[in-house]
């Protein structure tokens, strides 16, 4: 696999989990009961999501944040510092 799908995975695994995030918070708002089960089993889904992100981008040579779980892949900013997208707390020398 190139790196370009491997990419395109990483991206597709985010924005399923961001659509999954987005449903549960309205489906939570509308129902009772149900939406405690319903909540909890999606925080799982989108625990799992992060994990597997983490994960394959981990096997591409990413860095993650030492602060976040589920891991977050960290990125370099235009000054060459590692930003966590999640936290924002993550140096390069906590990274390194």
């Amino acid at each position: 696999m190139d790196i370009d799908a491997l990419h395109s995975t990483l991206l597709s695994i985010t924005v399923v989990s961001e659509k999954v995030r987005a449903a549960a918070r309205e489906m939570l708002s509308a129902t009772g009961d149900a939406a405690a089960g319903l909540g909890k089993f999606l925080c799982e889904v989108e625990n799992d999501l992060r994990i597997a992100k983490a994960t394959l981008g981990g096997e591409l040579g990413f860095s993650w944040c030492p602060r976040c779980w589920p891991p977050e892949l960290i990125a370099t900013d235009l000054d060459g510092q590692l930003n966590c997208p999640v936290c924002g707390q993550v140096s390069y020398e906590q990274a390194a």
